[in-house]
């Protein structure tokens, strides 16, 4: 223990002219937006430009783990890390308290310096939820940085961990999307029905799948906080209950379900990095969370959502050429494996089905 705690002080110490210039970086975006959005114009239009911190949490959210895992990517710097005396286990713990601390202390000035503006310079907001909302969206900060340090954790090089992590910030959007569409679309065409509840019911159906985007937590946290701290925006027939937040507050346990997926990865993150050997820095990323299961995922889904809408078409041909140029990217040859070639063949089956409930819609 007291050799991670040693560890984890030189990596905070190694890491600190970057955290300074991160935190410099982030309170001047946020102070730009924040000052036009609360000093310009009439008070009933001004709003808190809360929404940049939240921007400035999913970037560091994103950024970090990238950062405080890349140097595991290059096997000359694995030969001086493993050389410490600390298991891998705890290695990977260290490194990952290490970016928490980063990604905290950078928000956390972030946030007293634009809460500190608006509580001197403004007197038309409600004030008081920052301060729930600061330790929630913190929340939100931990599930998606553990979120992006298993995922990054995956690729074998730094390119192939910033694509995979790009990639999967908006994998289960595209899939929950193209497959709610087509299977509800004749409901989501009904929005202008008189009927309450099938209106309700297309909001539900059309705004589900944006909670596959890592990013929709603290977006729709700060949602629910901006309606609450902007009063000053509030009309005399203001009803909480027909807002977009108060949809986001029913659908709390979406919240719920990317806390346990925050947990998951955190976990996984610390599990997996023990087992993945030095031997693989550098190397094509084989995991199965990387390119095997997303190049067929995004293709098999678009490809589906396409021939859905118009059949066979040069979009579908398109979709396909692009899984051909991934598993060409993910080889690092234009020698596919049979696996690679099984998955090609398969996209016929969900173009055939989509094509099917194109001509049934007929």
């Amino acid at each position: 223990m007291k050799t991670a705690s040693r560890y984890l002080c030189y990596g905070l110490k190694k890491n600190l002219l970057r955290t300074a210039i991160l935190t410099a970086i982030s309170i001047v975006l946020c102070m730009m937006v924040i000052r036009s959005d609360a000093m310009q114009g009439e008070i009933r239009w001004r709003a808190t430009g809360i929404y940049m911190l939240a921007i400035v949490l999913g970037a560091l959210a994103t950024i970090i783990p990238m950062l405080e895992l890349s140097e595991f990517k290059n096997r000359r710097n694995l030969d001086t890390l493993y050389f410490f005396p600390i298991d891998r286990k705890k290695m990977a713990l260290v490194h990952y308290i290490s970016g928490l601390i980063q990604m905290t202390a950078i928000y956390t000035v972030t946030f007293l310096v634009a809460f500190g503006f608006l509580l001197i310079n403004t007197d038309y907001f409600a004030l008081g939820y920052m301060i729930p909302y600061y330790f929630t969206s913190l929340v939100t900060g931990f599930v998606m940085y553990s979120f992006f340090c298993f995922i990054f954790n995956q690729g074998n090089t730094v390119a192939d961990g910033v694509i995979i992590s790009l990639l999967w910030a908006f994998l289960i959007y595209c899939v929950l999307y193209c497959g709610m569409y087509v299977v509800f679309r004749e409901v989501l065409h009904l929005n202008m029905s008189d009927d309450i509840e099938l209106r309700r019911l297309n909001i539900i159906l059309f705004n589900f799948p944006d909670w596959g985007i890592v990013y929709a937590p603290i977006n729709n946290l700060t949602v629910i906080f901006q309606e609450l701290i902007e009063v000053n925006k509030h009309r005399v027939d203001y009803v909480f209950e027909s807002t977009t937040a108060y949809r986001y507050v029913q659908q709390w346990y979406m919240f719920a379900a990317w806390g346990v997926g925050g947990i998951a990865s955190a976990l996984g993150f610390i599990f997996g990095f023990e087992r993945k050997g030095a031997h693989l820095a550098g190397e094509p990323s084989g995991s199965w969370w990387g390119y095997k299961l997303l190049i067929p995922l995004y293709g098999y889904s678009l490809i589906f959502y396409i021939a859905s809408m118009s059949s066979i078409s040069v979009l579908t041909i398109m979709i396909w050429i692009l899984m051909l140029i991934g598993y060409v990217i993910y080889r690092r040859s234009f020698k596919l494996k049979k696996s690679d070639v099984i998955a090609l063949v398969c996209s016929i089956i969900p173009c055939a089905i989509g094509v099917m409930i194109n001509n049934l819609n007929y």
